[in-house]
């Protein structure tokens, strides 16, 4: 690189300046070694070694810096994983020629190491147990940074602190000692916290609710929780007790009950119950304070509630017939029904996305299994599958595709003892958005939705910036219910298309769709009226998935 020219300008203020750069050959790698693992055990010195090709490294290959930082760093990765916290990769680079480079990456493992004792600075009114319960290591155990980090992890999760910090003590860091004890600092948060929510989407109108959660109940990081929600669709509240970490693997245990009224275009209901629920996360994340997301949860739980519900005044004229009615498990007379739905639950979570609020790379899978018995203390029967696949691909810069597929069914005998609401329906600002909420479904011979035991739904959408705060979608759904379990039928499939905004704010996404009907649903009625309007404007929070 030199200075080629300079160049005065008339007025005398500036100066022009030309300068030259000469690039040359590109220097490529003769060789890259890593040396200093001779004594390490196989299990640790092969992926050593297969780091190298991985970061793209090679005979022949350009060199590059950045691809030698990311070698060092997974050398370094792995070797703090496996007991050596102490462990030092020096790049050394010597040229065979004047575009040659040989790469010998040094490394120093240091002493094999392992936990020391674990002690705990800054607790107020939380117990020890609350902090050596969340910690997955035990002194004894081989160092491995990535326990540190999924302990650290967990206590963050608690929301009973402020600040956590997981370090080993600095003397038998400096000292390169081979048992590392342990400090762990933290800041506790209040005790009582109040979350205060407001907005308005075009299903449910204004809506409000409200979380207050005491996070330290009985010193042991266990919460108590009480919730109230009220809007055009959804009202009422609930309250539960939360326990984190029942053992040193992860599990926790929540129990809530609730009281719910729900108002729908076709149907009303009111349930009150509760339930009990145990999960389990596997696997483990990333890096504490970013958001990557990666691991299995497992959950199990048993539900009762009580029910009843009744299809609206004007569904109930356009339900005419009794054995409409009976079938769809309401009195013929009156349009009511009620029972109570006891249910063994399981549920199956498997995600590894970039960030959780605004994915753009990565999936998500969701199993979902529950029986639904008289023997459980209930007097409804039947079984539900149901699966969800959600898959984010970047395509260029901060353009994205995401897509959704939903599938599930509903099994039983006698279909009156399913109870009304738990059947599907599609449409709306999170579904097959060319139609409005719970418009897609089997109908009455009057043309009123009165929902399936089949569904099936897909949606995929380009996500794209605009200029500011603000992006834009377009999207294609698809999806059908149909009457019966297990039955799908591909031609009777609903297709929409549309676009939309969205504008990313401090609370989240809010966004805004005009969904168009690719093929409309003939005598579609809601609320008595013809539906002939082929297109729906959709406002809400969030990603519709």
């Amino acid at each position: 690189m030199q200075l080629d020219e300079q160049t005065l300008s008339e007025d005398g203020r500036s100066i022009r300046l030309r300068i030259v750069i000469q690039e040359g050959a590109p220097q490529r790698i003769g060789s890259v070694s890593v040396t200093g693992i001779e004594t390490l055990p196989g299990e640790l010195s092969n992926p050593i070694r297969s780091s190298i090709p991985a970061a793209g490294l090679g005979p022949g290959v350009r060199r590059d810096r950045g691809q030698l930082l990311i070698a060092r760093s997974r050398i370094l990765g792995l070797l703090r994983d496996q007991g050596y916290p102490h462990a030092r990769v020096e790049i050394i680079e010597t040229a065979s020629d004047a575009t040659t480079m040989v790469v010998e990456l040094q490394t120093v493992s240091g002493p094999e190491t392992y936990f020391g004792a674990i002690s705990v600075v800054g607790l107020k009114k939380l117990k020890q147990v609350v902090v050596f319960r969340a910690v997955t290591f035990d002194p004894g155990d081989l160092y491995r940074e990535s326990d540190v980090n999924k302990s650290q992890r967990r206590l963050a999760n608690l929301r009973a602190f402020e600040f956590v910090n997981l370090t080993p003590q600095t003397e038998a860091r400096d000292a390169k000692a081979d048992v590392l004890p342990m400090t762990v600092k933290v800041a506790e948060a209040r005790s009582h916290r109040f979350e205060l929510r407001a907005g308005y989407g075009t299903e449910d109108r204004v809506h409000g609710s409200v979380e207050w959660r005491n996070l330290k109940f009985f010193g042991n990081a266990s919460q108590l929780v009480a919730t109230a929600n009220d809007s055009t669709v959804l009202r009422g509240g609930g309250f539960g007790y939360e326990h984190p970490y029942l053992w040193p693997s992860g599990g926790s245990l929540s129990a809530r009950a609730w009281a719910w009224w729900t108002h729908e275009t076709t149907f009303t209901s009111r349930n009150a119950g509760g339930q009990v629920t145990v999960r389990h996360e596997f696997g483990r994340t990333g890096p504490v304070g970013q958001g990557v997301v990666n691991g299995w949860e497992v959950g199990g739980t048993y539900r009762n509630e009580r029910l009843q519900y009744e299809v609206t005044a004007a569904a109930l004229e356009d339900v005419g017939t009794v054995e409409e009615r009976i079938a769809l498990g309401l009195d013929a007379v009156t349009g009511r029904g009620d029972g109570t739905v006891a249910a063994l639950e399981v549920d199956v979570t498997r995600t590894a996305i970039d960030t959780p609020g605004d994915p753009s790379k990565g999936s998500t899978v969701a199993i979902h299994l529950g029986h639904v018995a008289p023997w459980l203390a209930g007097t409804c029967r039947y079984e539900e599958l149901l699966a969800e696949a959600r898959g984010y691909v970047p395509i260029k810069g901060r353009v994205r595709l995401a897509a959704k597929l939903r599938a599930g069914t509903l099994v039983a005998s006698d279909t009156s003892t399913i109870p009304f609401s738990a059947r599907y329906f599609l449409g709306g600002s999170s579904s097959v958005r060319g139609w409005g909420r719970y418009e897609i479904s089997p109908t009455s011979s009057a043309g009123v939705p009165v929902g399936g035991r089949t569904v099936v739904e897909a949606s995929a959408e380009v996500r794209f910036p605009l200029f500011w705060d603000l992006g834009g979608v377009v999207f294609m759904d698809a999806g059908q219910v149909w009457p019966g379990q297990w039955q799908v039928k591909v031609k009777d499939l609903r297709y929409a298309a549309g676009g939309g905004l969205r504008w990313q704010t401090l609370i989240g996404v809010v966004r805004g769709d005009v969904g168009w009907q690719l093929n409309s649903i003939t005598d579609l009625r809601i609320n008595s009226q013809l539906q002939t309007r082929p297109w729906r404007i959709h406002l809400s929070i969030g990603h519709a998935f």
